[in-house]
């Protein structure tokens, strides 16, 4: 009797603990958590401890990306860089960094080898032909394609992002066997009512609408881990820079704020190890390369459970 009473002390013990939450070096999960089954991809989907590690192999074995894009775009891989490890480690990828290398699975500056730097402006298609001519290559084994923005969506009109939107659905009608990403414009210090947020609600409209994949990019530098504040809504820019107090001059930069708080941080250390990031602040990059694999696992068949 007493070894049975140990017995059922012990696999109580045993359950309680397997029932604990994991540990993370993160904060807090964001107050308003993600619907499990959204493609929508923004500052929710920044914690890799939440995504299971049988999906990041998943993602790696199945998924072939071709990404275009100029600077501002170079950021979510650049965050991935930074904690890409070496060969075997959990985030570890294949990469090439210009055209067309099959068998890789992120070609880098894939698309600008087809003729466009990146979605341009004011309804310019130029990305769409690179796109046609590079899966039109011999060899091409892309099933992933991703553009970003730089500047385009700030100065774009309604018109010119519908341009994008249907440019961009009939590809998927013309490519059933290749994913393709929606994405936002940065942050350009213009704020709720600036024209980059309409324009970029526009964007989350159709792809909320029509339940496309969306890698939310003005989202994700709009918050600092945990959630919380929205910057965007205080005028903050690309570079993180905010108007703290409402006098219309952007005097604190909320990563730096951020890291100052949280020197010990995982991520703090990871910001450290990314000294390059297109016109912004390692930790914006760290976030964003974080949420590219979230992105990644999702398109892979992860339901975000």
């Amino acid at each position: 009797m007493k070894h049975m009473r140990r017995f059922l002390l012990l696999a109580l013990l045993a359950v309680l603990l397997s029932c604990s939450p994991g540990q993370h070096d993160d904060p807090p999960d964001d107050p308003d958590p993600l619907p499990a089954a959204s493609r929508t991809i923004d500052h929710r989907c920044t914690d890799l401890g939440r995504v299971p590690a049988s999906w990041i192999s998943a993602a790696r074995d199945r998924l072939r990306i071709g990404y275009g894009h100029t600077s501002h775009g170079s950021q979510p891989v650049s965050g991935m860089m930074a904690f890409r490890g070496d060969s075997g480690s959990a985030h570890y990828f294949s990469y090439s960094g210009w055209g067309l290398q099959p068998g890789v699975f992120l070609n880098d500056y894939w698309g600008n080898d087809g003729g466009a730097d990146d979605l341009g402006g004011y309804g310019e298609l130029a990305w769409r032909d690179a796109t046609v001519a590079m899966l039109s290559r011999p060899g091409n084994d892309r099933n992933v394609v991703v553009w970003s923005w730089c500047g385009g969506v700030s100065d774009n009109d309604a018109a010119g992002i519908d341009a994008y939107l249907q440019a961009l659905a009939a590809l998927e009608r013309d490519y059933p066997g290749v994913t393709f990403v929606y994405m936002t414009g940065h942050l350009d210090g213009s704020g709720a009512d600036g024209n980059l947020n309409r324009r970029n609600e526009q964007i989350r409209a159709f792809c909320r609408d029509n339940d496309k994949f969306l890698f939310d990019f003005a989202d994700i530098e709009s918050y600092a881990p945990g959630g919380g504040s929205d910057y965007m809504a205080l005028m903050a820019d690309d570079n993180c820079d905010y108007d703290s107090d409402g006098n219309g001059s952007r005097d604190r930069n909320w990563a730096a704020d951020w890291l100052a708080a949280n020197p010990g941080s995982e991520l703090a250390r990871l910001a450290g190890d990314c000294p390059e990031c297109a016109h912004s602040q390692g930790l914006n990059c760290i976030l964003k390369g974080r949420a590219f694999w979230w992105l990644l696992a999702r398109i892979a068949g992860w339901d975000g459970n």
